[in-house]
Formats: C-alpha cells, structure tokens, sequence
C-alpha cells in the first residue's frame, strides 16, 4: 500500500521547518496512517469509538491532536501489528516493568522513512560531521543486542561521522551468559587514540561518566582533541546512580578531558515512538517537523499549555507497520517555547518518570551491569 503524504513528510528535509504548509502535510500524513490503522486494528476502532472521533472527522490540523492515544502499557501486552508477518524487515524491543517487553515492528518503508528523518534531524542539530573518528559506544554490543531498542538507536548514531575505529564496550562474557563491561580494557584503548584524531562518545551518561573519571585516573591531564563529541542517550545518572544534569554531565566533561560542553548532545526518544529528540547546544531536545508532543493532565486529560507539566503524548505518522502514532507514556513533561539557542517550535523543558513504581527500561538494566562491574 502506497503513502504518499507520510513519504513526502518524512523526505523534507529541513528537520525544523516549520510553517503552515509543513503543518498541512503533516496533518494529511497523519490522516493517511489514522485511517489505515483504523481498519486494520479492532482496538483502535475502540478507542476511536470510545472518544467520538474517526478518521472521517478529521478535517483541519488541530484534529490531529484528537486522535485517542495508545497507552504504552497496553503495547506491552499486545503488538498492534498492522502488516503480514513477512513484511516486517526488523523487530526492536525494550525493557519493561516485571520483565514486560515492548515490541516495535518495521516494516521496509517505515523504517527506510525514520533513518532518512533521523539523518535529517542530527544533521539540522549540527550533529554531523565529515571528519573521521573513533566510536566509543557505551550500549549493547549489537553482535548480541540485535533486538534492542537503544542498541539500534546507538548504532545510528555511529552514521554521524566516518568510522576510524568502532568499539561496543558492554560485550557479552560468553563464560557468564551476561553483558558485562570492562572499564580497564576501554580506557586503555582510549589511551591509544593518536592525539590528531577525534573521537565520539555514545550511549548511557552513567557509563561515560564512569569511564571519564577512570580515565583522568590513570592519566591525569588527559586532553581528546577539540572536535571530538558526546552524544548521550539513556538515563541521566553518574556513576553513583545518581541523578545529574545535562549542564553538569557537559561542564564535567569540558573540565576533565577538554570535550567543549557545546559538544556533549543527548537525545531523547522512546521505542514505542521511534521519532528522535536531539538536544542543542543549550541541552534541550527540540521537537522535529516529523512528531507532535502535547503533555496532558493525568485526571480528565485535559491537554496543558507549555509551561505545565502532565503526561507526555507522542504523535508521529511514519511507522505505518503498527498503530503507534498516537503514544500516551508515563514520563512526566514540560513543554517550551523559545529555547534561547534560536531553534523554532517546541522543546522538552524537563521530563522525568511518572508513577509508583520504577520502570525498569534499558538505562536501569545498564546500570545494574555498571554496578556490578564497580563491585569486581
């Protein structure tokens, strides 16, 4: 089945764009994926039945933010697959609470759409880089984690500048049956860098920021040259388990190897959304032209203006493989306006997790591997 106002949304190429025209076709394309998953899944007939609002009522943009959102922990008991089996070219998971798993389903177009928008939005960030470097990836060897969510979404990361050298560092111990990380033997590897070359950190804060603090260790003063760049992804707590900013993790970085702060980048995303929130140089991660997000009172719904915090909703139409383009999560959000780095639209002021519990995701499944490394 063809898509042509989902194809045209995601081949523009000015990731932050926005105007009244880019509205319209992202209205059109969300129109376009609403209306063929309102046919292919029962549920979201339901939840469309339920709010009084079907594809055929959708008449202007504002309907876009209409559309009944799937709740994350509904997608952890059921996959929403709208395509035949054999369609589906890759499979994406994450972690979940009481080893719930989501599962996130590509078919070729929608994922050939989110690495194209992906390119687009790392490269309006400044993010990109034709100069060749060294990748420090701290996440999943893919050898091992093909399935992985944040694995992939670190893999992608690895695309934004030629590879000299490219290192996964939480390797699976084929004698234990676990990941596990071995901080000596990447610091050492680090050391050998020829100082004229660049290098890229990647993945979870927690492991960067371990590894850092072991690296001046060993060799105080400890400069990597000045084009080098961190983009983090994952958690934001050190080595402690300890919650820290992104002001504080860029400034730690800047004082103790010379990485400019401007270059420590983060991006925010979920697998059960895919659209990626890349941060500025300010650290705020900046809504693209390809996703909508609107935070929601957690008593009645009620949508709140920028500024108050409430439930973050996410809307995207490119993955047409399965009925995630309305997502309602569990993080807790402040949306922007404004940001003073000058980049339009909204960004995410602060996110945080929401409820009673603690959803064990990626990032906490990573630190209890950095924990017990620490103990060793």
């Amino acid at each position: 089945m063809n898509f042509p106002n989902i194809d045209k949304l995601c081949k523009e190429s000015k990731a932050f764009g926005f105007s009244q025209e880019n509205d319209q076709v992202f209205f059109e394309a969300m129109e376009e994926n609403y209306l063929f998953q309102y046919w292919k899944q029962p549920y979201i007939r339901f939840l469309s039945d339920r709010s009084g609002f079907n594809p055929s009522e959708m008449r202007k943009y504002e309907d876009v933010f209409r559309i009944p959102p799937l709740f994350v922990g509904t997608m952890k008991i059921h996959a929403f697959k709208s395509v035949a089996d054999e369609q589906i070219i890759m499979t994406l998971t994450s972690s979940g609470t009481a080893g719930q798993k989501t599962q996130t389903f590509f078919d070729a177009p929608s994922l050939e759409r989110l690495e194209k928008l992906s390119g687009f939005v790392f490269n309006e960030m400044g993010m990109v880089s034709s100069k060749p470097v060294h990748y420090f990836v701290f996440n999943y060897d893919r050898g091992k984690a093909s399935d992985v969510g944040t694995a992939w979404s670190a893999e992608q990361k690895t695309k934004m500048a030629p590879a000299i050298a490219k290192y996964w560092t939480i390797e699976w111990n084929k004698q234990k049956e676990e990941f596990d990380f071995d901080i000596d033997k990447w610091v050492n590897k680090m050391l050998e860098v020829p100082t004229g070359d660049a290098v890229r950190l990647v993945g979870f804060p927690a492991f960067i920021f371990r590894f850092v603090n072991e690296l001046i260790k060993v060799k105080p003063g400890f400069r990597v040259h000045p084009d080098s760049f961190v983009i983090a992804g994952g958690g934001w707590k050190n080595h402690a388990g300890e919650t820290m900013t992104h002001k504080d993790f860029a400034l730690y970085l800047e004082k103790n190897i010379g990485l400019p702060a401007e270059n420590v980048r983060d991006t925010y995303g979920m697998a059960e959304h895919g659209i990626p929130y890349a941060a500025c140089k300010k650290g705020f991660h900046h809504v693209p032209i390809y996703g909508r997000l609107m935070v929601r009172n957690p008593l009645g719904m009620k949508i709140l203006p920028p500024g108050e915090e409430g439930l973050l909703q996410l809307i995207t139409p490119f993955n047409t493989a399965q009925s995630n383009l309305s997502v309602l999560s569990t993080d807790l959000c402040i949306l922007k306006e404004n940001c003073t780095c000058g980049m339009p639209g909204l960004f995410i002021s602060s996110i945080r997790r929401g409820g009673i519990r603690k959803h064990k995701g990626c990032a906490i499944a990573a630190q209890e591997i950095l924990n017990k490394s620490q103990k060793n």
